[in-house]
């Protein structure tokens, strides 16, 4: 009797064993006392539950470790399209010793967590070091050697590195990290994504290296309409600086001049290549400059008739509803040129009210504000609706720049120096946070992450290598903008950066670089927001199924036995 009855007890654990998932792997990390190579244990738990993640570090870790942590799960469920709100899950870390915290764990903990969730084993002797960015693009770390290092000792025989981190660049001398590596027995792989990690952790390769991207015709035609837009205007411009050229300028303007009519050359030359976004670009940066001359020429101080169009277009904006990613990025777009005018409009009045030159911040509100009624055409734009309540924004906006805060505060410790544009672009994404313009706040902090990686994929990365970083940049942009169409969105943003990079990439590397970067973060924003994706309960496969299956014969075959064997005992 008291055997059948522990049997019964045991099979009724079984049954919750099979309703959850469990993984783990080698975690490569640097001690915080002495920058030495370390390697911790990761495990992680999924149940059934409402979304919630659970983290324990031993010892305890830094919060950025906790928001990395969110993000890279977040990261998994999207490059899945799994829908992980029905999930809990639950993270640990044990370390030996106080490891440094932050990113860099991202791309390891996004690799678990698909695994886990796919219910698909890893290989133990492979192990990964990398940032996870938008897209499950995997980002430069340091202490790559102490990595290595930590590696061998832990038997592990292969290390995946962020793509385009093979050689570090150190004082008078590139170190080749495949070479190094070999001297410990590892094997060093590059890993450009979450794609490529998989497959060297699994053996599977979870989606396509390169997929079919199609400019949608929607957007062209409406981005065609924009740039003849601006670019008529270019030419209006041009014909009211005729009368005045023929009077003599002063050198000063003709050098004002010349930048413009480049600015415009380069807008005609792009327009014909059918890259409109760029066009348009140039044809506003051309109409910036003519009306900075303009203005200056023939003074103009009508700034109520501005301030009566800026309020007329804002009110405007405010009642479109916002139902897409397209509309939502459109009112982004527009709320910043209507921002920026407003911002700039008062610059100009108060250099104008202390008798100081005005005509460049009037130039710049009076253009903006032209360009904002330009961009609203994309309200038309159609594609896949989705949640936008308040909420939801101001969920989305916080989870951004908690992202954005770690990343950059990561970047500053390899360049303390820089990122001062960034520095108060994050301090204006937090006052649009508390304004409640969640919008804006999420675009901004985007754009925040994005500069920030910028620098960290150029550390130790020699000059000649920036290209190559550059293409497998683009390359991930254009398989991200790819699923999202297979998701039925557009991300007019999203590509509009990337054509812009790819016009700069000749010229500007790091300009183009930049763009590239903002193009993947505005390219997955719906990473934020409910849409209906595929949902897979723990123990749905095969193999659970056949064990809560087999459980459930023996618990009632057992609870039938006791029943008879109590009554005979009666």
């Amino acid at each position: 009797m008291k055997k059948a009855s522990v049997l019964l007890v045991l099979f009724l654990f079984v049954i919750p064993l099979a309703a959850a998932r469990e993984g783990s792997m080698k975690l490569l990390a640097v001690r915080e006392a002495n920058n030495e190579g370390s390697v911790a244990d990761l495990f992680l738990e999924v149940k059934s539950g409402t979304g919630r993640v659970f983290i324990e570090t031993v010892p305890l870790t830094k919060f950025d470790t906790q928001i990395s942590t969110r993000f890279a799960k977040d990261i998994a469920c999207d490059y899945l399209d799994r829908d992980c709100s029905r999930y809990d899950f639950f993270y640990a870390i044990n370390a030996d010793a106080p490891i440094i915290g932050g990113p860099s764990a991202g791309a390891a903990i996004s690799v678990l967590t698909a695994a886990v969730l796919e219910d698909v084993e890893i290989d133990e002797d492979v192990s990964i070091t990398g940032t996870i960015n938008s897209g499950g693009v995997i980002g430069p770390v340091g202490g790559l050697k102490a990595k290595i290092e930590a590696a061998s000792e832990a038997n592990i025989n292969t290390v995946l590195i962020p793509k385009g981190e093979r050689f570090l660049k150190e004082i008078n001398l590139t170190l080749d990290l495949t070479d190094y590596a070999k001297k410990y027995n590892v094997a060093v792989v590059e890993a450009g994504d979450l794609t490529d990690a998989l497959y060297y952790f699994t053996g599977r390769r979870f989606k396509e290296d390169t997929k079919d991207f199609e400019v949608n015709k929607e957007y062209e035609n409406t981005m065609r309409f924009l740039a003849k837009d601006l670019c008529n205007r270019t030419e209006k411009l041009k014909k009211e600086f005729a009368g005045f050229e023929e009077r003599g300028l002063a050198e000063d303007f003709t050098a004002k001049k010349e930048n413009a009519d480049n600015l415009s050359t380069k807008g005609e030359e792009a327009y014909e290549k059918e890259a409109y976004y760029s066009a348009a670009s140039f044809c506003f940066g051309a109409n910036l400059k003519y009306r900075e001359i303009l203005l200056r020429l023939n003074r103009y101080d009508d700034f109520v008739l501005i301030e009566k169009e800026i309020s007329d277009i804002d009110s405007a904006v405010d009642g479109v509803p916002i139902n897409t990613i397209s509309d939502l990025q459109t009112y982004i777009i527009v709320k910043e040129r209507i921002k920026d005018a407003s911002n700039y409009l008062e610059s100009a009045k108060e250099s104008y009210g202390e008798g100081e030159d005005y005509e460049v911040d009037l130039a710049y509100a009076v253009e903006r504000i032209y360009s904002a009624k330009s961009w609203s055409v994309f309200f038309d734009i159609k594609g896949r609706e989705f949640d936008f309540e308040r909420k939801s924004l101001m969920q989305s906006c916080m989870n951004k720049l908690s992202e954005a805060e770690e990343r950059y505060n990561y970047a500053k410790l390899y360049f303390p120096n820089t990122l001062e544009g960034s520095k108060k672009e994050l301090e204006d994404a937090y006052e649009d946070f508390k304004n409640d313009d969640y919008e804006l706040c999420l675009f901004k902090a985007s754009k925040v992450k994005a500069e920030s990686d910028v620098v960290l994929s150029v550390v130790g990365v020699a000059e000649n290598q920036i290209e190559t970083v550059l293409e497998n940049k683009l390359k991930i942009v254009r398989n991200v903008m790819a699923e999202q169409q297979e998701k039925g969105m557009f991300p007019i943003l999203g590509y509009s950066y990337y054509e812009y990079a790819n016009q700069l990439k000749e010229d500007n590397k790091i300009s183009a670089l930049l763009y590239t970067e903002y193009a993947l973060e505005l390219s997955n924003l719906d990473i934020y927001f409910n849409h209906k994706k595929k949902f897979v309960a723990i123990g749905d496969t095969d193999g659970e199924r056949l064990m809560l299956f087999l459980g459930g014969i023996v618990i009632g075959v057992m609870a039938v036995f006791l029943i008879k064997r109590k009554k005979k005992q009666k």
